[in-house]
């Protein structure tokens, strides 16, 4: 197959990542791994055992690491520090491993991330040496030079975490935003744009 996927150094054939969530069990979770074709398997440290709980079922008795690339991510995450931490713990009990997705959210409604969040967390985890591949919006701020200088091993899009189907989406980003302004009472507001009556 002429048409590879390099991620951080690593090449694959397939560019179908999969999860390992909704499954019944873990050996159903290995069957679907097989059947898709897939070589990269994302596992939500917050919620999938890979060895950090001790008298549970463990991912990688039935997946093995040395045949696929373990991406883990921090879905669940809402700060850089709970972010950083499950990075931390996952290349512990991945012997080194490296590679990891990295997702701190802002929102439980929306999923959107928390870009200030985002950008501290990768920062810390690039600069520890991770390989960091970076779930964020479409924001002009947040691209490959906006993170980490155009460090970052990769971008996700706007995908649910530990889901197989797209956050809410819009067209427009901010509207999104300006509707959970008008209906809370925190005390930030959205600043109002020149032509753009009171920014709502």
């Amino acid at each position: 197959m002429s048409d590879l996927l390099t991620i951080a150094g690593n090449t694959y054939s397939s560019r179908l990542l999969i999860g390992t969530g909704k499954y019944k069990d873990f050996e159903e979770t290995r069957e679907a791994i097989e059947t898709s074709g897939a070589e990269i398997v994302t596992v939500a440290i917050r919620r999938t055992n890979i060895g950090q709980n001790a008298d549970e079922p463990n991912l990688l008795d039935f997946i093995n690491p040395d045949k696929y690339t373990i991406l883990p991510n921090t879905a669940g995450c809402f700060s850089a520090e709970d972010a950083v931490r499950c990075c931390k713990l996952a290349r512990e009990l991945l012997d080194g491993h490296d590679l990891v997705k990295l997702e701190v959210l802002g929102d439980q409604k929306t999923l959107y991330p928390n870009i200030t969040h985002t950008l501290r967390a990768a920062r810390e985890l690039i600069d520890d040496g991770f390989k960091v591949m970076v779930y964020t919006n479409d924001g002009q701020g947040t691209g490959r030079h906006g993170l980490c200088g155009g460090n970052a091993a990769g971008f996700t899009d706007r995908v649910r975490p530990g889901h197989s189907q797209p956050a809410q989406y819009s067209p427009d980003p901010g509207r999104s935003e300006r509707a959970h302004h008008r209906g809370c009472r925190c005390r930030h507001r959205l600043r109002r744009r020149p032509g753009h009556g009171n920014g709502l």
